[in-house]
């Protein structure tokens, strides 16, 4: 009798009729039985479930495949899975468990949200070293930004706390609020790390495939966000980049080269002189510096070097010596806003200067800072840090950027301005730290009001006193008048009446009117530059530091274009615009070029010393294949483009050859993983020391 009244206690919880005859009794025993094994159940199931859906919205919401990757992602997202369900059900408390439950899920629903807004704004997904450094507020920098992008994707966001309110309604029933056994919980930390074997054995499955979108080189290469997002999940991601930035990487550099390049001097012709078809190197013996060094990392980084193609001197060669120099990375520039009557400086350059009809401003991770990294280094940007920023914390020497060049080619004045805030992305230390003397608002520049954005002719009206009078001069400008949005742009309302006929969307015209700031900027520099009598010695290079992404929201590339914009290839076409008023006649550019390309292309025309071997851009006219490479790994070159998303190669009209993808696939990657090794070991300052080169 005394199991009946054990057994009558339990029962009374659940139904308030009670009898106690023996065959009631089993039925009874029986049904909480089967209720209990459905807790369970319920509850083995609970995160692994509200993780798999949060992930699938990640991938839904970014616009990924949901069958590629989905198999990793499950193998994946089970090792979290099994651990959460560990933690919460540790304590004897119910109530406690189901609140550590309920602040887990929370937890996971913001994170997996906030990565939802940011991808929707950047097109990729925020790193754990922007978080370190408030990097993702600012990158957003706004609170009208923010809510426009989280409108956006509102269902998705909502979709995610799913889980959460699951857990909160029906969280009595689940039997993890219960303390669970100490087998249990050893049993399902073993399935952790089963799970976590058999996705490492899948992954390990195609080592050898030159793919660079294959598991093995998602997981154990270069850190991809997008790309290893929609293969592994976010969660996978997010734990690839936290071990990149505590273990580093562990380098591998792949031989392209079947033998080993000899540096000669081209033929001579009637067009190119013996002095200008020498290789663009330094007498630089990377055998003895391998000799001399215990890093492995290193002794990779000089036999690349050593076996690296070097471009060439060539008819541009110092056609811009001792020139004034001025740099411009002009914000979200484009060269849909190039027109007549409405930017008539930015049609000027672009019509009597360097006309490069192919060339790429490909969007690497970091929004603006890697734009900026790309245009002045002519590296490729390190995947999930500042590369800039981390430049700076590490000293790491640049010994080929304008800055430095310029200091020590005996420029009077060497610059660098920006129309914002000065520590923006850390600007104060990384442009010093090329060489430029830096100015912002809130260092030594003062624009007399408080705006968002800021006004870049105001920036020029109070900053070109300070160098137009020296003998030389080289600037560097970061503008920010054409920042989006442009519903809500200071800028924009200010030319609005510029605009308001033109047959376009409200933020169409928005982002037009905010580059008629850049122009009007430009009109005042080329004035006070002309009445200096500076104009016809200076050359100006004016590029963007990434497409127009604000537009995305609203298809505006597409408006602006006329037609559906290819997003792999199309939408990072852009303008590059190199003018000088000393040019006589416009030189039309049909190379493929990008970013990375513009500064040896620039110490060249300058008549600077570099080596050409040691820069992952090339001169643009030095003789190398041209080859243009992008954040998600696809790539141009001078036969055809290949789409890394869909593995699919495009060979151009009347291409010479059809190009070999993997051989091409293994050059991308090295362009990727010399560029991250050049930033993570101050190779530079091994080569030349610390007090930097070259001069003539």
């Amino acid at each position: 009798m005394k199991r009946n009244v054990e057994l009558y206690t339990a029962v009374e919880r659940r139904s308030h009729y009670i009898n106690f005859d023996d065959n009631n009794f089993t039925y009874y025993e029986n049904n909480t039985l089967l209720h209990k094994k459905r807790e369970i159940v319920l509850t083995l199931l609970y995160f692994p479930i509200s993780i798999l859906f949060m992930e699938f919205m990640v991938k839904l919401s970014a616009g990924f495949s949901l069958t590629d990757g989905a198999i990793f992602t499950a193998l994946f997202s089970l090792v979290p899975a099994c651990v959460l369900t560990v933690v919460s059900s540790i304590f004897q408390n119910g109530r406690i468990n189901r609140l550590i439950s309920c602040i887990l899920t929370a937890c996971l629903a913001i994170w997996y949200s906030a990565q939802i807004v940011y991808n929707n704004v950047f097109g990729t997904f925020f790193v754990i070293n922007s978080i370190s450094k408030g990097g993702a507020g600012q990158a957003l920098n706004s609170v009208d930004m923010i809510f426009t992008a989280i409108r956006s994707r509102i269902l998705f966001i909502l979709l995610m706390f799913l889980p959460l309110a699951f857990c909160i309604i029906f969280g009595k029933r689940l039997a993890m609020f219960n303390k669970t056994k100490i087998s249990t919980k050893i049993v399902l930390l073993c399935l952790a790390v089963t799970f976590q074997i058999i996705g490492l054995l899948a992954v390990n499955i195609d080592k050898s495939s030159s793919d660079t979108k294959s598991a093995y080189n998602l997981y154990h290469g270069e850190l991809q966000q997008n790309a290893a997002c929609e293969k592994f999940g976010l969660f996978t991601m997010q734990r690839l980049d936290v071990s990149r930035m505590i273990f580093g990487y562990k380098s591998n550099i792949i031989k392209t080269n079947s033998t080993k390049p000899t540096i000669n001097t081209l033929p001579a012709t009637a067009d190119m002189p013996d002095n200008k078809i020498r290789p663009q190197v330094l007498d630089t013996d990377f055998d003895k510096l391998s000799s001399k060094t215990d890093n492995d990392d290193l002794k990779l980084l000089y036999n690349y070097f050593s076996d690296e193609k070097p471009s060439y001197k060539n008819e541009y060669t110092g056609i811009f010596k001792d020139y004034n120099i001025i740099f411009i990375t002009a914000e979200s520039f484009s060269h849909y806003v190039i027109d007549k009557d409405l930017t008539p400086t930015l049609y000027k350059m672009y019509n009597g200067g360097f006309q490069f009809d192919n060339y790429y401003t490909p969007a690497w991770g970091v929004s603006t800072t890697d734009g900026e990294y790309a245009n002045l280094t002519g590296l490729v940007p390190k995947s999930g840090v500042w590369s800039f920023s981390q430049s700076a914390e590490n000293n790491i020497s640049f010994p080929f950027t304008l800055g430095e060049e310029s200091r020590t080619n005996g420029y009077e004045e060497v610059r660098a301005y920006h129309n914002h805030t000065y520590d923006y992305y850390d600007r104060d230390k990384y442009l010093t730290n090329i060489g430029y003397d830096y100015s912002a608002i809130g260092k030594d520049l003062d624009l007399g009001e408080d705006v968002w954005p800021n006004s870049d002719l105001k920036m020029m009206q109070n900053t070109v006193d300070d160098y137009i009078n020296a003998e030389k001069f080289s600037v560097y400008y970061m503008t920010v008048s054409g920042h989006g949005g442009y519903s809500y742009n200071t800028i924009s309302e200010r030319n609005a009446d510029l605009v308001k006929n033109l047959k376009y969307s409200d933020e169409v015209k928005g982002y037009l009117a905010a580059n008629i700031e850049l122009d009007k900027a430009l009109e005042y520099l080329f004035d006070r530059l002309e009445k200096a009598g500076k104009l016809d010695n200076t050359v100006i290079c004016l590029t963007s530091d990434h497409y127009p992404y604000s537009l995305d929201e609203f298809n505006g590339l597409d408006e602006l274009a006329g037609h559906k914009v290819d997003t792999v290839f199309e939408r990072y076409k852009n303008s590059w615009l190199l003018w000088s008023s000393s040019m006589k006649v416009p030189v039309s550019v049909k190379t493929y070029c990008s970013s990375p390309d513009i500064l040896p292309t620039m110490l060249n025309m300058l008549g600077f010393e570099y080596d050409s071997r040691t820069i992952i851009g090339t001169d643009v006219f030095g003789g190398k294949e041209p080859f243009v490479v992008f954040a998600d790994r696809s790539w141009i070159s001078q036969n055809g483009m290949y789409n890394s998303n869909s593995s699919e190669y495009t060979a151009f009209e009347n291409a010479e050859k059809k190009d070999d993808i993997d051989l091409l696939n293994n050059k991308c990657t090295n362009m990727f993983t010399v560029s991250r090794m050049i930033l993570d070991t101050n190779v530079y300052a091994e080569m030349y020391g610390d007090t930097h080169i070259i001069g003539k």
